[in-house]
């Protein structure tokens, strides 16, 4: 699970990279910061960074499950931990939508927000999900397929070279 919101928040980052950034960094005022919140939002940017602590709980439960004498325990923790994790998770929201900010201008964010929030826009978020959770089972096999073809492709040419790998 983790490895599915990791690979979700990626495809977001590498998106954002795609977006032209302006000649100079824009102002962060506080309605730049709040576009910026609404898109990541909108996009699945937030939703992805709040499944963080969901996929540790689900994974400290698994952890556990063999040990029925220290559940009680274990739900303590996770609630007492829970502070610490909106914590952080704020702290981490609150710099992602200034990177969001510093990429953007004001004006690209609120065209994107329309976008989204557009019928189109909104079957893509809907639509995206979906077509995600058919996409990731493929990137295992096809990630080690690839990178085995690669490796193989590299001492093919690094042997035509002299060298032996």
């Amino acid at each position: 699970m983790i490895r599915h919101t990791l690979a979700s928040l990626a495809l977001g980052l590498v998106l954002l990279g795609a977006a032209p950034a302006s000649a100079q960094a824009p102002t962060l005022t506080p309605s730049h910061l709040q576009l910026a919140r609404e898109v990541m939002d909108l996009t699945g940017v937030t939703q992805n960074v709040n499944n963080i602590y969901l996929e540790f709980q689900d994974s400290a439960k698994q952890l556990v499950s063999t040990r029925p004498e220290a559940t009680k325990d274990m739900e303590a923790v996770i609630n007492e931990l829970k502070p610490e994790a909106d914590k952080r998770t704020d702290e981490m929201l609150r710099t992602s939508a200034a990177v969001f900010a510093s990429k953007m201008t004001e004006a690209d964010l609120k065209e994107i927000t329309a976008f989204f929030k557009s019928p189109v826009g909104q079957r893509y978020t809907s639509l995206r999900t979906e077509a995600m959770k058919d996409i990731i089972p493929l990137l295992q096999p096809w990630s080690v397929q690839t990178s085995n073809y690669l490796f193989d492709r590299f001492s093919q040419e690094m042997r035509k070279r002299g060298h032996t790998l």
